[in-house]
């Protein structure tokens, strides 16, 4: 085993692959031996990717809405939403 790296700490990287890969929960704590989900937030990290995935997914659903506001009506009287349609 690499210097410093312990079997908890891959539990920690387990846990990170699965967020990534959009588990959901209670898998997650079937796969770690967790009867409920009390320790889920111990073992969960942020990545770059998961950010950039939520702000993927965020701004697809701006725009959309944006779209669904064009189909009621292309200008808007408020500057600044006129200029965002």
């Amino acid at each position: 085993m690499a210097p410093g790296l312990t079997p908890h700490g891959l539990r920690h990287t387990y846990k990170t692959m699965m967020i990534l890969l959009a588990t959901p929960p209670v898998l997650m704590d079937e796969q770690l031996g967790h009867s409920d989900g009390s320790v889920q937030a111990r073992y969960s990290h942020t990545t770059p990717e998961m950010r950039q995935r939520l702000t993927d997914g965020l701004t697809d659903l701006w725009e959309a809405a944006f779209g669904e506001r064009r189909k009621i009506r292309p200008a808007s009287p408020v500057k600044i939403l006129d200029g965002m349609l």
